[in-house]
């Protein structure tokens, strides 16, 4: 199943280096820009800009408040975006967490007027975002499942597993079919960012994820080919497009031979939360490894989402197929 990972922001995580972000491997964002009809994230806008000139894929969101008038969130929501100048590429969302003692019949009728308004003033359905049990106790009518018109909108999950694992998918709450976005961790480890961030994946190819926004993949995220040539190895191929291994073969489920075209993806992040890396140690910028048995510089490359140059230049390795049990590399 592919995906491409991402994450959402907002105050908690200010003062963000998005080139870095940009480099580990996100293509999309989505950024807090209000909740209710007063506040807006004092971050947003240096956030929005910021992520775009990466190149990442922006929307924004509002957290909603079931207990105060739609029109007038919807209102303070767009407008917010619209002063920016800049609408982003990717639908915008409505963030369904607080439930404000209202009545679900309520709540429904009111997260309708906000979907409504926001629609008609940027041309997109938006995204509905909120957890499992949200879905089923707030936003379900008579029989458990959601509203009839709540199949239009794309659904993005909130739902932490123990441990995230790559080809898992949330469990879909009652009468929902299908999931556009998954956040999977509250405590995921992106370079860029001194805090713990929201971790999500699109459910697609990249290709599909830029049509979802309606937009045109940057030149580094359109596929590239190779010819192979004699000598060429998967890991001096992944090291000269900056790919890691792992994308490399599994773009090319077939042995190298002299002559033949390979298709060279653009590279994407491994999902990472924090404590789950057995044998490392995460610092504010960089990481250790120390080398088990059996290892190789192209698994660890693999394991960190990173390509077996950068290792070795890293840590002035001159024969990456000489490597010591106990030896402690840096992790760029």
């Amino acid at each position: 199943m592919p995906t491409v990972p991402g994450i959402d922001v907002s105050y908690w995580d200010s003062g963000i280096d998005w080139p870095k972000v940009r480099a580990t491997g996100q293509r999309f964002v989505f950024i807090k820009a209000t909740e209710g009809v007063t506040y807006s994230d004092p971050t947003f806008a240096g956030n929005w800009s910021g992520a775009k000139t990466a190149g990442l894929l922006r929307g924004a969101y509002c957290f909603f408040h079931p207990n105060l008038d739609p029109a007038k969130q919807a209102d303070f929501f767009i407008k917010t975006i619209k002063a920016t100048r800049d609408n982003g590429e990717l639908p915008h969302v409505l963030d369904l967490e607080a439930h404000d003692n209202q009545p679900k019949a309520k709540i429904i009728a009111r997260v309708k007027v906000w979907l409504d308004a926001v629609e008609a003033a940027f041309g997109k359905k938006p995204i509905i975002y909120s957890g499992q049990y949200y879905l089923q106790d707030y936003l379900s009518e008579t029989g458990g499942g959601p509203p009839v018109w709540a199949k239009d909108y794309p659904l993005w999950l909130a739902q932490y597993p123990t441990q995230y694992s790559p080809g898992m998918a949330p469990a879909l709450p009652k009468g929902w079919f299908k999931w556009t976005l998954w956040q999977y961790t509250d405590k995921g480890v992106v370079n860029g960012i001194n805090a713990a961030v929201d971790m999500n994946l699109f459910n697609g190819t990249l290709e599909e994820l830029y049509a979802f926004a309606g937009a045109q993949p940057v030149a580094e995220d359109r596929p590239k080919t190779h010819k192979v040539a004699a000598g060429d190895t998967f890991e001096n191929i992944a090291s000269k497009y900056g790919v890691t291994v792992r994308e490399l073969v599994m773009a090319n489920l077939q042995l190298l031979k002299a002559g033949d075209t390979l298709t060279v993806p653009s590279p994407v992040a491994i999902p990472q939360e924090s404590g789950t890396n057995s044998g490392a140690s995460t610092g504010s910028s960089s990481k250790t490894y120390t080398v088990q048995a059996g290892d190789t510089l192209s698994f660890i490359a693999i394991k960190f989402a990173v390509t077996v140059a950068a290792i070795a230049s890293l840590n002035s390795i001159k024969d990456i197929n000489k490597l010591k049990v106990g030896q402690v590399l840096q992790i760029p």
